[in-house]
């Protein structure tokens, strides 16, 4: 809404003789405008429809700020999108050109009327009562420049509501002006938590999870070449702040991938967030994806109480470990072995596991003839192979420790043994997914169930497998609907578990 400035609106320039003044249609004048913003921060968007006019003394070559009278302006906005961070401050500015106190004028911003005021200034004080209730408190006028028409919203500790189109307008007499601009939000979320969710098929399904990203994140699978997969799922959802989550899922079916690598990005901001994780030897694939044709055998594991650290108790038929005092705090590892060893053939146990949250506790395999004194190491190279949980954290003793990222918290572990394919794998018994698998190994000599207390509430039960294989998880894509399971548990499982304290959901929902 530019007027027309070709009658009766110039002033004479002082300097310049009236006379020799006249109004000139400045044909560059668009030029200027841009150039004149090409070289601030801010950009401007040119109304081509509007012509503009400027008094011009010959005798100078110049055009003062001032020579308009001050009902003449436009209003300029940023070029692009202003990004800001969540929880960070945002400018929006705004500029009168050509250049004006405007001091003594009526400036705002509002969304997408004017029925929504964000900030409003008149009367040389901001102005509150009309205010969007969501912004009380949480904007400021930056008036640094506000002497020479640049005026600037800061906006507090940015939400997601923040984001979108914003109108910045002055209004002088009975003559305004507007501009638009666009506040894009961004916001990193957490790391994406990465874990083995079972076989899948002639593969298997890995699962990447992360939330509290804005906004909408995108995900990407790659392998260490860099070389992408497409995902077999991708769902986002949005909590009561309007932060997204993803769960992503892909299904690998390259047997010599090794390791993939989830990335989360933000689309605005352009970086990202990425966790690997380790794709057991593809060789295992038969052996988990197929349990009615190769079974695991069940191990009948008992508690050899002469191996039992001095602070350790062992139940009187030996299935169940806890603290002589439970009360006195432990710092070192206290462990306790299987009577049993194995030196062949595929084998499997459960254990139930009871502890609080600041407790520390590791169980698996180990060779027979490991050092157990001291404060001794746990990993692979020393003959131990074991998952654990510290301090609300699950993770496998590998060298450095691998972090384990659960569904859910670990009542029940299954323990599988492969002694000729050297392999050792922990199962999630509750609902069947996998937790972790080491790299094969060569075994030699006789191997033992392996159980360590280190601190804390928590006392560990081994599970009766009166009923065999019974169970042993299946392939998820194999699992009967939840009716049919639930009535197929009743009828066919049957677990030693559950008689010490576990909650009566802990029952195994895994079928044969």
């Amino acid at each position: 809404m530019v007027p027309d400035l070709r009658v009766g609106l110039w002033r004479p320039i002082a300097g310049c003789p009236a006379e020799e003044s006249e109004a000139q249609e400045h044909q560059g004048v668009e030029s200027e405008v841009n150039l004149l913003l090409e070289h601030a921060v801010m950009g401007v968007s040119v109304n081509d429809e509007s012509r503009i006019f400027t008094a011009v003394c010959p005798e100078t070559g110049f055009f003062p700020p001032m020579s308009l009278s001050t009902e003449q302006f436009q209003v300029v906005g940023p070029r692009h999108p202003i990004v800001a961070v969540l929880g960070e401050d945002a400018i929006l500015p705004c500029t009168l050109v050509p250049a004006m106190n405007a001091e003594n004028m009526e400036l705002g911003w509002v969304r997408t009327t004017f029925s929504q005021p964000v900030l409003i200034y008149w009367n040389q004080r901001e102005q509150t009562e009309e205010q969007m209730a969501e912004y009380r408190g949480r904007t400021s006028l930056v008036r640094d420049f506000l002497s020479e028409g640049q005026a600037s919203m800061r906006i507090h500790k940015v939400q997601v509501f923040d984001n979108g189109k914003y109108t910045c307008f002055f209004r002088h007499g009975g003559f305004s002006e507007e501009a638009d601009l666009e506040l894009k939000v961004a916001g990193l979320g957490s790391d994406p938590q990465v874990h083995i969710e079972g076989p899948e098929e002639d593969g298997v399904r890995v699962v990447c999870k992360a939330s509290g990203w804005f906004p909408k994140p995108q995900v990407q699978w790659r392998d260490l070449s860099g070389k992408k997969f497409p995902a077999l799922f991708e769902a986002h959802t949005q909590d009561t702040e309007e932060l997204f989550s993803v769960e992503a899922t892909l299904v690998v079916r390259d047997s010599s991938v090794g390791s993939v690598t989830c990335s989360v990005l933000n689309p605005v901001l352009g970086q990202e967030k990425a966790m690997a994780i380790y794709i057991p030897a593809w060789r295992k694939a038969p052996l988990y994806a197929d349990w009615r044709k190769e079974r695991f055998q069940a191990w009948p594991v008992t508690l050899d109480p002469d191996s039992a650290h001095h602070r350790l108790s062992v139940s009187h038929e030996k299935m169940r470990l806890f603290w002589k005092d439970p009360d006195v705090y432990h710092v070192k590892k206290c462990s306790v072995l299987g009577l049993e060893g194995i030196t062949s053939g595929r084998w499997y146990w459960e254990v139930e596991i009871e502890n609080e949250l600041h407790s520390k506790w590791t169980l698996g395999i180990c060779r027979k003839d490991v050092r157990r004194t001291d404060n001794y190491f746990e990993s692979s190279q020393r003959g131990f192979w074991v998952m654990g949980k510290g301090n609300n954290s699950y993770f496998a003793q590998t060298d450095p420790e691998t972090w384990l990222y659960p569904r859910q918290d670990l009542y029940r572990v299954g323990v599988f043994l492969d002694y000729s394919e050297g392999d050792v794998s922990f199962y999630n018994m509750i609902d069947g997914s996998h937790i972790f698998s080491f790299p094969p190994a060569l075994f030699s000599g006789t191997l033992l169930p392996y159980f360590m207390l280190m601190y804390g509430d928590v006392s560990m039960t081994i599970c009766s497998m009166e009923s065999g294989s019974e169970g042993l998880p299946v392939p998820l894509n194999n699992f009967p609907p939840l009716v049919e399971t639930l009535s197929n548990q009743m009828e066919g499982f049957s677990s030693g578990c559950g008689v010490d304290g576990a909650p009566p959901e802990a029952e195994s929902l895994l079928l044969p």
